[in-house]
């Protein structure tokens, strides 16, 4: 259930960072605490959940400065509907 929801946010994310709108610095703000327990969280330090976390907090930044890579947008989408699709399973 919380990894339907993440990525539920991911979604959010990507599509705030194409159309910028009044959820931009709330999602800011919660996808760069999401990077940062993701990379901070796991003490194993799997190469994959720490490139997440980078994508998650780069993602965030964007959204506070409002300054966007283009196609991010995209990866982060990716990554959040892979996170709905495990969650629901």
């Amino acid at each position: 259930m919380l990894l339907l929801i993440l990525g539920i946010v991911d979604v959010l994310v990507g599509v705030s960072l194409v159309f910028p709108n009044f959820l931009g610095l709330y999602l800011g703000i919660i996808t760069i605490i999401k990077g940062l327990s993701s990379m901070l969280g796991l003490p194993t330090g799997d190469i994959i959940i720490v490139l997440f976390g980078l994508m998650d907090m780069a993602a965030g930044i964007m959204l506070l400065t409002g300054f966007s890579v283009p196609w991010f947008w995209l990866i982060i989408v990716i990554k959040g509907m892979f996170s709905v699709i495990s969650g629901m399973g």
